[in-house]
């Protein structure tokens, strides 16, 4: 099943900056005439009623005057800038010709750059640039002018904490690498661009330490980018399978994080961290299982506190997983497991239930996942207002109807707890999605089939190997070294000298 997981090999022109990648853009060069030029840009841009177009005149040595035009896009432009800052250099100087390269340095401006491709100075007209254009000459001036309004940076939503950063990214690539690049001040830090999307041209950064980051990650994480063909990226999670080595398995095998604290970590660590124009979210990879259960609240406390939150989580993973399929396996198969007191006050509480427990389950584990999704979709406190009230109305309903037991229901409520203590939304999710077919193992053959439920999933993450790194680790016996950070332990931030071996960091050392 090896062909299932193949990545494509890239393309032989994945640039931005060659021609190529713009293949729905139109080829050819602009010509001398200043009319033909905005009449053909008008035709191309004909069904674009944001597009402002300001014709101006140069003034020129010797008291003549040279038509010129400059168009922009409503809304991805700064107006200001364009008007304070090219309408007025171009009305008000006189220059000595009106070549570009004169009024190149009178423009005030910083980003400046010339071309005579059309698909070029389209691309960067959609792109919030200015274009200028000249009667008699055959090139245009793009100046980047960028002032669309975003989302300013806000606190935490998915992933609160109570000590430590509240600020978040947000949907604007360069105020996401600012943020990142706030926290590491290392000359070292890379940030890689390209674009993906031969019609969005969304704007992609890959962001890792040079001498700290493995280069054989990084050379993967940018071949399987430069690899995706596709017409349009709107959001990080449609490239996420583009990146994983296993895109069928139910794990996550790279980090999603809104924390820009998190993802600054995991930069330090010698990871690869991937941001995308449009996505208040980072992506860091490679992923282990372990990664997935850590909060960045664990390092901003004490080491046994940490520690034993550390424990918490370990126990709700279990608990999330297997305690409803535990329970439909000894009520149907191993009542001698438990104590006689214990099981006939079970038996006695399920007395006029119409169902098998299986079906017990199964109906509040459903009712518990459409008001939790419910919960999402609503608005604001009306969310949680309705996935409190709904959960005790309906099992306390339910219960009454006796439709369920009273036992089952405190049962799935604690599966339920155990799922939001887990850090990563994407692997509660998958702890939500495996607990459906354990149940219906756990109903069939009983803890045989818990076992082998428990024995397949460890196969399977043993198995996986997300960017060459193992997903298990560090739980193997030969990385002992590397327990001093892990689910089971996490020691003193003094005695943790070494970023994890398992990443094959360039330099281990943290500390000098």
């Amino acid at each position: 099943m090896r062909w299932w997981t193949k990545q494509p090999k890239p393309s032989k022109s994945n640039n931005p900056n060659t021609v190529e990648a713009l293949e729905n853009f139109p080829d050819g060069e602009i010509g001398t005439s200043l009319d033909e030029t905005l009449q053909y840009f008008g035709s191309v841009l004909k069904l674009a009623s944001d597009l402002v177009v300001k014709r101006t005149v140069l003034q020129v040595e010797g008291g003549r005057t040279v038509p010129a035009a400059v168009l922009y896009i409503d809304g991805l432009a700064d107006k200001q800038i364009v008007h304070q800052f090219i309408l007025q250099s171009m009305a008000e100087r006189v220059m000595p010709d009106s070549g570009m390269d004169t009024l190149e340095k009178r423009i005030v401006a910083t980003n400046i750059k010339r071309y005579r491709s059309i698909a070029r100075l389209l691309h960067a007209l959609l792109y919030s640039s200015t274009l200028i254009f000249v009667d008699g000459q055959p090139e245009g001036l793009a100046v980047s002018t960028e002032g669309w309004e975003h989302r300013k940076v806000g606190e935490t939503i998915v992933e609160p904490i109570v000590r430590g950063p509240q600020d978040a990214f947000n949907e604007v690539l360069r105020v996401n690498t600012a943020l990142i690049r706030r926290r590491i001040k290392d000359p070292g830090l890379a940030v890689e661009g390209l674009q993906i999307g031969t019609r969005s041209l969304t704007d992609i950064s890959i962001l890792y330490l040079k001498h700290v980051a493995h280069p054989s990650i990084v050379k993967e994480v940018r071949r399987r980018l430069q690899a995706i063909k596709v017409d349009s990226v709107m959001e990080g999670g449609e490239i996420e399978e583009y990146l994983e080595d296993n895109p069928f398995s139910p794990f996550p095998q790279l980090m999603f994080s809104e924390r820009v604290d998190k993802t600054v970590a995991a930069i330090m660590e010698g990871k690869v961290a991937v941001l995308v124009d449009g996505t208040p979210y980072a992506m860091s990879m490679p992923g282990t299982f372990s990664s997935f259960l850590y909060s960045p609240e664990d390092y901003y406390g004490k080491f046994m506190t940490s520690t034993f939150i550390r424990w918490i989580r370990l126990l709700a993973l279990m608990i999330a997983l297997f305690l409803p399929s535990v329970f439909i396996a000894l009520v149907n198969f191993h009542q001698e497991m438990l104590p006689s007191q214990l099981m006939l006050s079970i038996a006695a509480n399920r007395v006029g239930v119409p169902f098998p427990v299986l079906v017990e389950a199964l109906l509040m584990e459903t009712s518990f996942e459409l008001l939790r999704e419910a919960s999402l979709r609503l608005p604001g406190n009306m969310g949680q207002t309705i996935g409190i009230v709904g959960a005790l109305v309906i099992g306390q309903s339910a219960v009454e109807a006796g439709l369920v037991g009273p036992v089952l229901t405190i049962i799935v409520s604690f599966t339920a707890i155990g799922s939001f203590v887990i850090p990563s939304y994407n692997t509660s999710v998958t702890i939500r999605l495996l607990r459906f077919p354990i149940m219906f193992m756990a109903a069939t053959f009983g803890i045989f089939g818990l076992v082998f439920s428990f024995a397949a999933i460890l196969i399977h993450l043993i198995s996986l190997r997300p960017l060459g790194v193992g997903y298990m680790e560090p739980f193997r016996p030969s990385r002992w070294e590397n327990l001093d950070d892990s689910v089971f332990l996490k020691k003193p931030s003094f005695m943790l000298r070494f970023r994890q071996e398992y990443i094959r960091p360039l330099d281990r050392q943290r500390r000098s």
